[in-house]
């Protein structure tokens, strides 16, 4: 009889821990992974876009809405970067959204829009805000710190289990930033970017960008643009270009026409890889050995 009360009395606590762990939705790939990371043992948050659905531009199927709307926690990067999220989110409560940049960032770029709508944007192109947070290690670590404590504060039971979680994440993300250090020891060639997708990666790692081409990846290129961007790139003998898959092969041949310059397109997301808690170490680390290739 006790082993019999004993056994009842695991199960009760495992399906009681199981109920009252938070369904979570995320919306891309990079952090999804993250995310699975800090839940492992509690429960397993579920991935909004998947496939080769843009996180720009994207429309949620019923399956998907109805993930968003059963939620206690949904995910995101910003509200500039998933704008397909933007309409079913508005009818989603404010304590059950997790921006991992702060809306103030969106808010103060909305007015600054306004004032950029000829090529004389160009010149302020470094500064457009970039979504595309998740290469950068540094700002994951924060990242990570704010969400255990978020899900701490929804989930107290389990709130041990998130914090072992959150130090593990911790030292496997000071790992990975150590191992892409050793990738990029020889990498101080002047590189050129097709679009601010990468920014956060190349300053992170000090790398030595001196072609900035456009801000937005999917933007097509004027022919002022592409003369500027060959004229940067001959003037300071860049060695490579680095572009996400979202740019299409015709335009990198475009811009690269007669220049002796190496190119590396580099999907973003990593949706090459499974998800799950490896995920965007693998992805890391792609881009680093991709951008290390380039160079040489």
């Amino acid at each position: 009889m006790p082993m019999i009360h004993l056994l009842l009395a695991t199960l009760f606590l495992l399906s009681t821990s199981a109920i009252s762990a938070p369904k979570l939705v995320v919306s891309i790939l990079p952090i999804h992974s993250l995310v699975s990371n800090i839940t492992q043992g509690v429960t397993k948050p579920e991935l909004l876009l998947t496939g080769n659905q843009s996180a720009h531009h994207f429309h949620l199927k019923p399956s998907q809405r109805s993930l968003v709307e059963n939620a206690d926690l949904i995910i995101a990067v910003h509200p500039r970067m998933e704008e397909g999220l933007n309409k079913t989110l508005s009818n989603v409560e404010s304590d059950k959204k997790f921006y991992i940049v702060s809306h103030d960032e969106h808010d103060e770029h909305d007015e600054h829009d306004e004032h950029d709508e000829h090529d004389e944007h160009d010149e302020h192109s470094q500064d457009s805000p970039n979504y595309h947070v998740w290469t950068s290690i540094n700002h994951m670590q924060g990242f990570a710190k704010k969400l255990t404590a978020r899900l701490i504060s929804i989930d107290v039971d389990n709130s041990k289990k998130y914090q072992e979680n959150y130090l593990k994440l911790g030292r496997k993300l000071s790992a990975l930033k150590q191992n892409i250090k050793q990738i990029l020891t020889n990498t101080q060639q002047p590189i050129a970017s097709y679009s601010n997708a990468f920014g956060h990666f190349i300053t992170e790692n000090q790398l030595k960008q001196t072609t900035l081409i456009t801000s937005k990846h999917e933007e097509r290129l004027s022919i002022y643009k592409i003369i500027k961007a060959k004229k940067s790139i001959r003037s300071n003998n860049t060695k490579c270009l680095i572009s996400t898959t979202g740019v299409p092969l015709k335009r990198i041949d475009t811009l690269t026409k007669g220049l002796n310059i190496s190119t590396v397109r580099i999907n973003i997301m990593g949706s090459e890889f499974n998800t799950g808690t490896d995920q965007y170490f693998k992805l890391m680390n792609n881009i680093a050995n991709k951008v290390n290739q380039c160079l040489q």
